[in-house]
């Protein structure tokens, strides 16, 4: 495996949890757990992913519209 293909798993992996952690929060806030540990938790992992998604959009690798 070289170095492209190694980075278009770890972008992917990083896409799909992206999208994981946004459906969690989606289900925890309609549950009123917007207060709780765990809420907290992953929107904080959510918010490092957001920013690395920023990354690559600058540098124009993805347009983090269409995720």
């Amino acid at each position: 495996m070289n170095r492209l293909e190694k980075f278009e798993g770890a972008l992917e992996e990083i896409i799909k949890e992206y999208d994981s952690l946004g459906k969690e929060l989606q289900k925890l806030r309609q549950e009123g757990k917007m207060k709780t540990a765990k809420f907290r938790e992953l929107l904080g992992k959510k918010l490092v992913y957001s920013m690395i998604l920023d990354i690559f959009e600058k540098y124009e690798i993805l347009d983090k519209k269409n995720i």
